[in-house]
C-alpha cells in the first residue's frame, strides 16, 4: 500500500521510500532487547582501554619511565645518500 509517497507493509511494520528501506516498526520490548544485545556486542575502543590503563596507573601510583631519545641506524637513509644520479 502506498500512502503519502511511502510504501507501507502493514503486516511487518517495514517502511520504504522510493524502494529504499527507511524504517522498521517494532514493539518497544523488542527494541529494548535489541538495545541490550547491541550494548553487549559493542567493542571496547582503544581510547577506553587507555582510559582504564591511566586509571590503574593512578591507583597503583605507577610512573612510566621513558628513556631518552637517541638516533638509530637507518639503512634506507644511508642508501639514499649513497645513490648518485
Amino acid at each position: 500500500m502506498v500512502k503519502d509517497g511511502w510504501l507501507i507493509n502493514n503486516s511487518t511494520g517495514i517502511r520504504y521510500n522510493r524502494n529504499e528501506l527507511v524504517a522498521v516498526v517494532v514493539e518497544a520490548e523488542v527494541f529494548e532487547e535489541f538495545l541490550t544485545w547491541r550494548k553487549q556486542r559493542e567493542k571496547i575502543s582503544l581510547a577506553d582501554v587507555f582510559k582504564e590503563l591511566r586509571q590503574i596507573a593512578v591507583e597503583e601510583n605507577y610512573i612510566l619511565e621513558v628513556p631518552s631519545r637517541q638516533d638509530r641506524p637507518n639503512p634506507f637513509a644511508d642508501a639514499i645518500d649513497d645513490f648518485s644520479l
